[in-house]
């Protein structure tokens, strides 16, 4: 924009061009001597003219601001352009990702309620499968027994499917009345990891000398360890080592499952805890075996980490948070022997029935049968007196287990009692030893074991 001065100078410039030009043209053309009056005209017209230029000037200086201003507004608008592209393109990209998540929790909750519906009846099968396949593994006869034991690993491996699908349809409880000791329930699940592991994979326990406790349910820890182990059984076709161990760090307890396998390339790596993502091939691998193992480590506040280099191997890292001195249960150790009561026990299963009272009565236990609450309650008031303890599934064909339960403590409020389940994560109870299908003689006897320990401690 023009100063002031300026416009002065221009029309001062102007009007002295003007009379200039005036003066010279009543001299030379028409011979005349000027007069002041006859500038008159001369200096309007100088000043109109003057005038005239200063607001052009003035104006181009007006229109290239305003196309300064413009070509600036115009550069914001394309700025403010991109970056809302690159919104509704992020946004976009959230959205795909939250619908793919959403279809993904759908069919996680589709399987998981299929699950929960099939999971009672399935357990019971696979009960009988590895109650009787356990009880056969010992025989003297090497080729009944190399039987036996197929049928027994099968039959684990079902039943650590099932509860891979019943952990889609129940939270993990990190439950401070629920406390495990990593290394001794590493102890505890070893065979069964071998008999999964088969004969061409090493299978290497290396469990801390610490306790290192921390609030995750011994099945819970059960599943986690036959998941990873599997995976890495899958991961060696040819064979190789599977190596399990434990530690104390100060982020916590530390659980590390190591294979020699053949490595998860890169691009696959980020994918891995996927649900329903597997590099095993059709009809191998479910996608779910890795997806439990996060959510449940994440769910009792710990985290999951996963390295791999092709050819040489994968290596699982858990680290879970230590309980607390004093939170959880401790568990008994075998403090001599119990006092054998009578075991009342109630299932509908006709089958499971058969077996469970073998595999007890194989145990010098005594056993009373009953198919239902009221039969259960009359049997518990005719032997309570001198001593009884109830084994009973949580469905029944009249009513639950937890409301027999509740009637008899309301009757016999010491009563030690043992419930059996397919589905898992029952409430947590001191005084109630839950015993997850499918089970064999020693988890039933262990179970019972501690029930009475429990009543009379």
């Amino acid at each position: 924009m023009p100063s002031r001065f300026t416009q002065v100078v221009v029309i001062v410039a102007s009007t002295l061009g003007v009379c200039a030009t005036a003066t010279l043209q009543l001299r030379v053309v028409l011979g005349i001597e000027p007069r002041p009056e006859l500038y008159l005209v001369p200096l309007v017209l100088g000043v109109t003219v003057g005038s005239a230029i200063a607001a052009v000037i003035r104006s181009r200086e007006t229109i290239r601001a305003q196309f300064v201003q413009l070509a600036a507004q115009r550069e914001e608008i394309s700025s403010l352009n991109r970056r809302l592209s690159s919104t509704v393109r992020h946004q976009g990209e959230e959205l795909r990702t939250a619908e793919q998540r959403l279809v993904q929790a759908n069919r996680l909750g589709a399987v998981g309620l299929a699950a929960s519906g099939l999971a009672h009846d399935f357990n019971n099968l696979l009960t009988v499968v590895v109650g009787g396949a356990a009880d056969l593994a010992v025989d003297e006869d090497p080729t009944r027994r190399e039987v036996a034991e197929s049928v027994l690993a099968a039959g684990e491996r079902g039943a650590a499917l099932t509860r891979q699908l019943l952990a889609l349809a129940r939270p993990v409880r990190r439950d401070p009345q629920l406390a495990t000791s990593l290394p001794e329930r590493i102890r505890e699940v070893a065979p069964l990891l071998r008999r999964l592991c088969g004969a061409d994979v090493r299978l290497e326990i290396e469990p801390d000398a610490e306790p290192l406790r921390v609030l995750l349910d011994p099945s819970t820890v059960e599943q986690l360890l036959v998941n990873l182990v599997v995976n890495a059984r899958d991961a060696m076709p040819r064979g190789g080592t599977v190596t399990v161990r434990t530690r104390r760090t100060p982020e916590g307890a530390e659980l590390v499952v190591t294979d020699t396998g053949s490595g998860i390339a890169p691009e696959v790596l980020p994918r891995v805890f996927e649900p329903f993502f597997t590099t095993k091939g059709e009809g191998r691998g479910t996608g779910l075996g890795l997806v439990v193992v996060k959510d449940a480590v994440a769910r009792a506040g710990g985290q999951v980490e996963v390295t791999s280099v092709l050819g040489l191997g994968t290596q699982f890292r858990l680290v879970l948070p230590l309980a607390e001195p004093g939170e959880g249960p401790s568990v008994p150790a075998e403090e001599g022997a119990s006092v054998m009561h009578p075991l009342i026990l109630v299932d509908e299963d006709a089958g499971l029935r058969r077996l469970t009272t073998a595999l007890l009565a194989r145990g010098g236990r005594e056993v009373v049968v009953c198919s239902g609450q009221a039969e259960a309650l009359l049997a518990l008031a005719a032997l309570t007196p001198r001593g009884a303890v109830l084994i009973t599934d949580l469905l029944l064909a009249e009513g639950d287990g937890h409301t027999l339960i509740h009637e008899a403590r309301r009757r016999w409020p010491d009563l030690p009692v043992v419930l059996t389940t397919a589905f898992g994560g029952a409430e947590p109870d001191p005084r109630l030893i839950v015993l997850d299908k499918p089970y064999g003689t020693a988890g039933l006897l262990d179970a019972v074991g501690r029930a009475e320990r429990a009543a009379t401690g």
